[in-house]
């Protein structure tokens, strides 16, 4: 057998279990699931009240991950379903609290789509949209420089990390190592303060938010910190009718975590229907290494295809055929913790050394 087949041959099972372990990474970030979709219609029957509802419920559904996928510039261009093509997408949903009469149908659902037949009803309209998931943003929310993760503005950030996003939320578990770590944490924090909670949480940037009281609603003053420096921020909520201070509460962080989304949907969104390729030196230090790397590459969206050229026991050659710029696959592999690195020469090396590929990519993009 020549060597190349043989080595091949060798890592076949780590390869398989990589492939198996990438399925289950890639749905831990779940952007195809929409909760808490409260749905209300009338008709002539209980039946018929029902299924108006649900009907309803799943364009609302639609609608959230059309626009959890793609940046605000390309909403307009979201085409009208019939609920006769909307209907096959969704693979399942869950009812709660339902509350029915003779005309009347209430309830609170939620809806899975199928995440083949959303790209596909995505790709067909030509739309650009991103599937490149971001390293969490760690939010740290503060009442009265304190953090108070009890408080109204504690638990509507708990609610937005349950969400799924692009830009994942994290929020502090609240244990003794993060309160030794918080205790120190203040708006002036630089990166080196902050990383330790970043790293428990796989963050790639921290953000403070500081929420007050202000004469008509809420003042939020924030601090986002990331390994290259720190962006000072605010933003101003007004009330609005009757909404108590956990509802505003809730519409500001939604509001926030939105914005974090728009910055990299901008940068990440991709036409899928033009494809390129190159080829890209890997280096491993034996079958968990190789693994590992493989793993990543397979959950990342934009390689749509992965062939392994060359191969020993140190080194491999793989052309990635993907979908994007190269500048937007240097960014979504930088998530998994993998650099795309280019010589003088034009040619790409696999590095897991971020300061050698920030070295040779500087503008890279971070959430």
């Amino acid at each position: 057998m020549p060597f190349r087949e043989g080595i091949i041959a060798a890592l076949a099972v780590a390869v398989l279990w990589a492939g198996q372990a990438s399925a289950a990474l890639a749905q831990s970030v779940d952007l195809w699931t929409v909760t808490n979709v409260a749905v209300d219609a009338s008709a002539a029957s209980p039946s018929a009240a029902k299924e108006a509802a649900l009907a309803k419920g799943r364009q609302k559904a639609w609608k959230e991950v059309y626009h959890r996928l793609t940046p605000a510039t390309e909403w307009s261009r979201q085409a009208p379903m019939t609920d006769l093509e909307l209907e096959p997408m969704v693979k399942s949903f869950d009812i709660s609290g339902e509350k029915h009469s003779s005309t009347r149908y209430l309830a609170v659902v939620t809806y899975v789509f199928d995440a083949a037949s959303v790209r596909t009803a995505l790709r067909r309209t030509g739309v650009q949209y991103s599937e490149s998931t971001a390293k969490p943003v760690l939010v740290i929310a503060l009442n009265g420089g304190a953090w108070q993760p009890e408080s109204a503005w504690g638990h509507a950030w708990a609610a937005q990390a349950r969400r799924g996003r692009l830009v994942p939320v994290a929020v502090p578990e609240g244990d003794v190592q993060d309160i030794t770590t918080l205790a120190a944490v203040s708006s002036a924090a630089g990166w080196d303060i902050v990383k330790p909670l970043a790293d428990k949480y796989g963050a790639g940037s921290v953000l403070l938010a500081a929420a007050g009281k202000s004469a008509t609603g809420m003042q939020v003053n924030m601090t986002h910190i990331k390994p290259d420096g720190r962006t000072p921020r605010s933003g101003a909520f007004a009330r609005q009718g009757t909404e108590d201070d956990t509802a505003l509460a809730a519409r500001a962080a939604a509001s926030i975590a939105d914005g974090l989304q728009e910055d990299w949907k901008r940068t990440t969104s991709v036409d899928f229907g033009s494809q390129s390729s190159l080829v890209v030196q890997v280096p491993f230090n034996g079958i968990a290494d190789w693994v590992g790397v493989k793993r990543k590459l397979d959950s990342t969206r934009l390689i749509q295809r992965l062939s392994v050229e060359e191969m020993n026991m140190s080194t491999a050659r793989l052309r990635l055929d993907y979908v994007g710029k190269a500048d937007q696959l240097q960014t979504a592999l930088a998530q998994a913790n993998i650099y795309l690195v280019p010589d003088d020469k034009g040619n790409w090396t696999l590095s897991r050394n971020a300061s050698a590929a920030n070295a040779q990519s500087p503008n890279s993009v971070a959430p």
